[in-house]
């Protein structure tokens, strides 16, 4: 049986936006990594895990 935890993608991808904006306001990436890093971050996140909208599309 394979369970959906709906809204997973959308919670993973919060944190990993808040974690990306602590490190470029401490300094630790520059602005250019941050939004390369999130791109990257989106597409896999939303790729692995169940989003609200897949829940709405599947309704």
């Amino acid at each position: 049986m394979d369970i959906k935890l709906y809204g997973q993608a959308d919670f993973y991808y919060a944190v990993s936006r808040q974690i990306l904006e602590r490190l470029f306001i401490k300094g630790l990436i520059s602005e250019e990594q941050k939004e390369r890093i999130d791109e990257l971050n989106r597409k896999t996140i939303f790729e692995r895990y169940s989003s609200i909208a897949d829940l709405e599309m599947g309704a």
